[in-house]
């Protein structure tokens, strides 16, 4: 369930920017961290660690293939395009950030995220299988020293942005590592308790704590190398937050109606998270129906939020389950798996 709540919320802040708010100011600093975190959190570590090149080859299909599929969709589309409409790169310029591996500054794609998730998932995989044996308070050590690693890397850079990401790879290896350390501190229990009074204040704890974090941090955006005031703030605000949703996912656990909405969007949350920009569109293009030009009038178009939100989340759900796992090709794009292989795998 933690997932579908993750997506619902990067959907939630990608509805409301640029405009930068309380809301996305305190969801920027956990959102993103959540699914590294969760990555080691689920990480299977007897099974993947003396088989990396098969955890290697699964991940390149399941991540690499949407992410160089749909860029290349994109540069493809934006060479029509460009001509006639203004779009806010032309196509050589999204072949140079492709190849430089980050950005462009402020208007970077959201596929950034596919790319991070699989350097930093065989950078985390390397590393647990090196020091396994290590005393654990060595794993602990070794976060810190990526994010210290990322904090030089990002420092040096500044304020251009680091070559294929580098920096984001260390501190999403580093949250891996942390999501790991708890897997094997409580396994994947509920983060629940008998007793409501008690789950309501170590709710209240855990939120109060990351909203200070947060505040202090300001917005974040780890696309183009934006981490708030510090590192080391941004980094215990996405750990904390990522408590905070398991700690919430468990007491939602009770409600039906929830639990499956979280489900649903948790069971296909990559390709929501692929989709859900295509949706958006809708916004401006019915508006302009109306002979309203959001591009001109910012006020109106942060007031629309709520319909990107809703169009991001619940029509991207429609699009997945009935046309992406349908179509062979689209499955591909997707999914990185052809519709024939995901229906078999699905079924086993």
């Amino acid at each position: 369930m933690a997932k579908g709540i993750g997506v619902t919320f990067v959907v939630l802040v990608h509805s409301i920017i640029p405009r930068i708010d309380p809301v996305t100011i305190h969801l920027s600093s956990f959102t993103i961290p959540l699914f590294f975190v969760l990555t080691g959190l689920t990480y299977n570590n007897e099974k993947h660690r003396t088989h990396l090149r098969n955890l290697a080859t699964s991940r390149a299909r399941q991540i690499l293939i949407p992410y160089f599929s749909l860029y290349v969709i994109m540069m493809v589309l934006f060479i029509p395009l460009s001509p006639s409409i203004e779009t806010y790169l032309t196509p050589d310029q999204l072949l140079f950030w492709f190849l430089y591996g980050s950005g462009p500054p402020d208007s970077a794609t959201h596929l950034w995220f596919l790319q991070v998730l699989f350097l930093a998932l065989m950078l985390f995989a390397a590393l647990d299988r090196i020091t396994y044996s290590l005393p654990r308070a060595f794993r602990w050590v070794m976060s810190l020293l990526l994010v210290l690693a990322a904090d030089v890397i990002w420092s040096l850079f500044r304020p251009v942005l680091v070559p294929w990401r580098i920096s984001s790879v260390l501190v999403a290896a580093s949250m891996m590592i942390i999501g790991n350390e708890m897997r094997r501190l409580r396994g994947l229990k509920r983060w629940s308790y008998g007793s409501r009074i008690r789950n309501m204040i170590d709710v209240l704890l855990v939120a109060t704590v990351l909203l200070t974090l947060s505040q202090l941090n300001g917005f974040t955006d780890m696309a183009v190398d934006r981490y708030g005031v510090s590192l080391w703030l941004y980094v215990p605000a996405g750990v904390l937050g990522s408590v905070l949703v398991f700690q919430v996912s468990s007491l939602l656990d009770r409600f039906t109606v929830s639990k499956r909405a979280f489900l649903a969007l948790g069971s296909v949350s990559q390709e929501v998270y692929e989709v859900h920009p295509v949706p958006f569109l809708l916004v401006p293009v019915a508006a302009y129906a109306f002979g309203i030009t959001l591009a001109d009038n910012a006020d109106l178009s942060y007031s629309l939020w709520p319909a990107r939100f809703i169009l991001g989340t619940g029509l991207s759900l429609v699009l997945v389950n009935r046309l992406i796992r349908r179509n062979r090709f689209l499955s591909l794009v997707f999914r990185g798996t052809p519709l024939h292989r995901a229906s078999n795998s699905s079924e086993r």
